[in-house]
């Protein structure tokens, strides 16, 4: 027999994930303006609505902007960022639910966060912080008094919503504790809050990886039962983390994966390690002697043909064995 364990990123069905866009840039904040020379306070000019810097009149950008760090705003049924949400400062007596390890590798992309939403005082779990999406898919009180969301998460959410239909949350935010429960990586993008396990209604599992992946998504893994699409390579929302600068184009630490071909009675299978969300996706194929695909399969384990000269499995979209026979 031989084995030939390939790199990351390869498919089975040699699916084109494409090329992911650059980030959707966020609406920028005000900074201070300058001081009346009368009176040492600030011009009475505040509208409410970004303004021309030449001319001084209402600019419509779209999106509204957001100058305070104590709020948090979302896209919302109009997608007009005004669904707001007050936060609070972290504090040391929230205990383990809330003590975030030290940043990975030094990363800025996995610094503590500091402010966070009390979801005690959250008065309608059902509000819409998109269109499609409400607040209870991502953050239940039941998990933890206190939790986090990226906005930028639910403004690609909702793209992808747009384009492929309907998409259950199986997962949204985790805080440390909640984390470690459900056998969550230390690192899991879930307790930064950029991160959702989806399942969609209307098309496949690689269909959804694909729509992830052309979204600007930092990382998607295939399970057997959904897809985790985070945006790790995005900037950190400011209101939520100390702002610290990030290097266009950066990637940021991937997750430790590792399978194993075994094989008892004719019976293939493929164990795994790394995968945090439940068990990853296995794609089988059986091939003859001149390396001609005679059968393909999907499934936890796999007994090839009589006349099948090699198995092929791909685990997770991530790790590609070959083994003859």
């Amino acid at each position: 027999m031989s084995v030939l364990i390939l790199g990351m990123g390869l498919s089975v069905l040699d699916l084109a994930l494409g090329c992911a866009p650059e980030p959707i840039e966020r609406p920028l904040r005000e900074g201070p303006r300058e001081l009346d020379q009368d009176t040492g306070e600030p011009p009475d000019t505040d509208t409410g609505e970004p303004q021309d810097t030449d001319t001084g009149e209402p600019v419509d950008t779209g999106e509204p902007v957001d100058p305070e760090l104590d709020r948090l705003c979302f896209p919302g049924p109009q997608m007009d960022w005004t669904v707001c949400f007050d936060l609070v400062n972290h504090q040391s007596s929230w205990g383990a639910d809330y003590d975030y390890p030290e940043p990975l590798n030094g990363s800025a992309q996995y610094s503590k966060p500091q402010r966070f939403l009390d979801l005690s005082k959250v008065a309608d779990v059902e509000q819409k912080l998109a269109p499609n999406f409400t607040f209870e898919e991502f953050l239940a009180e039941r998990k933890g008094r206190y939790g986090i969301l990226q906005p930028h998460l639910i403004e690609r959410l909702q793209e992808l919503r747009d384009d492929l239909g309907p998409l259950t949350v199986n997962s949204g935010y985790r805080n440390i504790s909640y984390n470690a429960g459900v056998g969550g990586a230390t690192y899991s993008r879930h307790v930064y809050g950029d991160a959702a396990d989806l399942k969609p209604s209307n098309v496949s599992l690689s269909a959804l990886g694909a729509a992830c992946d052309d979204n600007g998504a930092g990382y998607v893994g295939y399970y057997e039962t959904h897809v985790h699409c985070d945006w790790r390579d995005d900037p950190q929302e400011p209101a939520i983390f100390e702002p610290a600068p990030i290097q266009p184009g950066t990637k940021h630490p991937l997750p430790d994966l590792s399978a194993t071909l075994q094989v008892q009675q004719g019976w293939f299978t493929a164990p795994a390690e790394g995968w945090d969300e439940g068990e990853p996706l296995r794609e089988w194929l059986a091939l003859d002697a001149g390396g001609q695909v005679i059968e393909s399969f999907v499934g936890r384990s796999y007994q090839p043909p009589e006349n099948a000269a090699a198995v092929q499995v791909v685990v997770g979209r991530e790790i590609q064995i070959l083994q003859g026979l």
